[in-house]
């Protein structure tokens, strides 16, 4: 809470509510706020009802305000029913009536400000710059003598009436480097539009519009107090100390302004004690206005004429007030208690590699949580061309004003089938427990064709099992016709020869080629290499596991990684034959490689060079030649520079 009640033209009876310590803010003034700056949120409404202590005590309504924003747009409108000042005064004159009493004439001057408009803008989240124009009403009227000739010369009384009606407008610009320090720069009677010709006679009566400028410093030095300081460059000035506290679910605070007023004295003319509360519906401020010199004595007609007023509610005629105002903020606009601060992507989608987004995020945000409890939300993303509602991703738990990283993970469907890559973007929601919409943004993407791949040979299983229902068509055609073998030889060898059959018809008509779409990461399903009759090392092991996954033989990729930009791909069957039955196979131990299954029992794998695309015997002497050399004798597998991959 800070009530910055300010001399002169910033003088003003509701005050500025920091936005730093509330909810929403009191933003009916004009005064010391022309730039119209605030943090409301949607709708705000602000009622004003006090009374001065004259000889005679009066109240009325003194204001009704009613504030919308709009995305960084604010606009505000205000009623100012109490903002007027009428003064009565002997000129001098006076008549003599027909029984020789004499009757002084006077002259009445009624100021009002009957409305104002505000706009303003917010430019980024340290600055903001608006305008605000009030409207004003000047009526004078002036008692005189008018000699009137007949049979006898008599005198009568006439009065006349002026008007001198004008609008005020002002700009002004805010900035707020952080959150404890604010700045603002603002005019004062910048501009002065009159409605009515001013007449010389009552020129002297018009309210004083000196061009000024006013300067507004705000800080927060430690979380409960605020000092506020506002400047006239006609030299005068604010100065108000404000201290807070939490209770009762919002905020209670109390202060003290003091003012130094030109036109007025002592220095400082008085104090605007005021003590407030607030919460996120409603605010609430008890504030008065105490004049240090004495209000209840004759002023002189002649110092009125020479000095004249420039403030309707503060000026060398007024009284002390008590102000009573009350604020609703009627929000139709859910506050927001989270906000992403960015979003990072960490991978561009490869559409075949879809069980690695399940388990694996493909963006971190980085999101704010803006209240003072723990949050918990549910994030949540779409990728346009991709997905065709909203993915959610886990909940997270966001602790009061920190800032955490927040993983997002998607799905590809089966469906998707797109050959050429492309740019698109995403979608990425916050949502509260409630389902509420928090915060969302958009980052753009690159989404991959569907034979695009990354490169790791892990990621290659999915093209294995991406065509098995192609693949067990086409495996169990090629072993149908050696049933009669297969059910005539032992079980235990069943898998080994059942690799052998599938790779002596798989190699009859395909060709190795080096590269055959020219692109180092493009890998073809098994469908299309067997269509197109050739692959390279990544294609011709990714068809052949493939069929061999797809009939129930495990098998595992052998990755020989990059040496001086050059790697390969063989595969390595398990024959889940014992060490023991290896010679059932082959003599030579150095043909296999044993491992062990999920129970710790030993079995024998073999490795495959897919390349060679002659007979299954060749692959197998090629694929172990290269296993020995690479794997075991040059301790690849232990110095990590060969890794088997399995497909599970």
């Amino acid at each position: 809470m800070s009530i910055k009640i300010s001399a002169q033209s910033s003088f003003e009876l509701t005050g500025y509510w920091s936005p730093d310590f509330i909810n929403f803010s009191l933003m009916n003034s004009f005064e010391s706020n022309p730039s119209n700056y605030s943090n409301l949120k949607d709708w705000g409404l602000t009622l004003s009802y006090g009374g001065e202590f004259s000889s005679s005590a009066t109240s009325n309504l003194y204001l009704i305000s009613l504030s919308k924003k709009i995305g960084n747009n604010f606009v505000s409108l205000r009623y100012t029913p109490g903002y007027q000042k009428e003064f009565i005064f002997n000129n001098g004159q006076s008549i003599v009536l027909q029984d020789s009493t004499s009757q002084q004439l006077d002259s009445k001057f009624t100021y009002k400000e009957l409305f104002g408009l505000g706009y303003s803008y917010r430019i980024s989240n340290q600055f903001s710059a608006g305008f605000s124009f009030r409207y004003f009403t000047q009526d004078f009227n002036q008692e005189g003598v008018l000699p009137v000739f007949s049979d006898t010369l008599y005198l009568v009384r006439q009065s006349e009436d002026y008007k001198a009606n004008f609008w005020r407008g002002d700009i002004g610009i805010n900035y707020s480097p952080s959150e404890k320090i604010s700045f603002s720069l603002s005019s004062i009677n910048l501009i002065n539009i009159n409605e009515n010709s001013i007449d010389p006679n009552i020129s002297q009566y018009n309210i004083r519009r000196v061009k000024n400028i006013l300067l507004g410093f705000s800080a927060n030095p430690i979380d409960s107090f605020n000092f506020n300081l506002l400047f006239e460059t006609g030299n005068n000035l604010q100065i108000g100390l404000n201290e807070f506290l939490n209770a009762f679910g919002g905020n209670l605070g109390i202060g003290i302004t003091a003012f130094h007023d030109n036109f007025q004295s002592p220095y400082f003319a008085g104090i605007i004690p005021a003590i407030s509360y607030s919460n996120n519906l409603f605010g609430i401020v008890l504030s008065g206005v105490k004049y240090f010199s004495n209000r209840n004595i004759p002023q002189s007609f002649s110092l009125f004429q020479d000095q004249g007023i420039s403030n309707i509610i503060n000026n060398r005629y007024s009284f002390d007030k008590a102000i009573l105002t009350l604020t609703f903020n009627i929000n139709a606009i859910p506050e927001k208690t989270v906000e992403f601060q960015d979003v990072e992507i960490l991978n561009e989608i490869y559409p075949t590699l879809t069980e690695n987004y399940l388990d694996k995020p493909f963006a971190i945000g980085r999101v704010v949580n803006l209240t003072n409890h723990f949050v918990q939300i549910k994030p949540s993303s779409k990728i346009e061309g991709i997905n065709n509602g909203k993915i959610e991703s886990p909940v997270v738990s966001i602790p009061p004003k920190d800032t955490v990283k927040v993983p997002f993970y998607t799905i590809i469907p089966q469906s998707y089938d797109k050959q050429k890559a492309g740019i698109s973007y995403v979608d990425f929601y916050l949502a509260s427990a409630n389902q509420e919409l928090e915060d969302q943004a958009q980052k753009p993407i690159l989404i991959n064709g569907i034979n695009s791949w990354d490169g790791k040979v892990i990621n290659l299983r999915y093209f294995i099992k991406r065509d098995f229902d192609f693949s067990m068509d086409y495996a169990k055609n090629i072993l149908s016709h050696y049933k009669s073998d297969l059910d005539t030889m032992s079980y235990a060898l069943s898998i080994f020869y059942k690799t052998k059959f599938l790779f002596d018809n798989f190699v009859k008509n395909l060709v190795y080629t080096a590269n055959p779409r020219a692109e180092a990461d493009y890998v073809q399903f098994p469908h299309e290499t067997l269509k197109l009759k050739g692959g390279n090392c990544d294609d011709l092991s990714v068809c052949f596991s493939s069929l061999l996954e797809s009939v129930g033989i495990q098998t595992a990729l052998v990755d020989y990684k990059p040496v001086n930009g050059i790697g390969h791909v063989n595969v390595l069957v398990n024959t889940q034959l014992s060490p023991e039955q290896a010679k059932l196979i082959t003599q030579n131990d150095s043909k296999y490689f044993i491992r062990k299954n999920e129970s710790g029992a030993d079995e024998i794998w073999i490795p495959i060079e897919t390349t060679t695309l002659t007979n299954f015997n060749t692959a197998w002497d090629l694929g172990a030649q290269k296993f020995n050399e690479d794997a075991l004798n040059n301790l690849g597998i232990a110095k990590g520079s060969v890794a088997i991959v399995d497909i599970y």
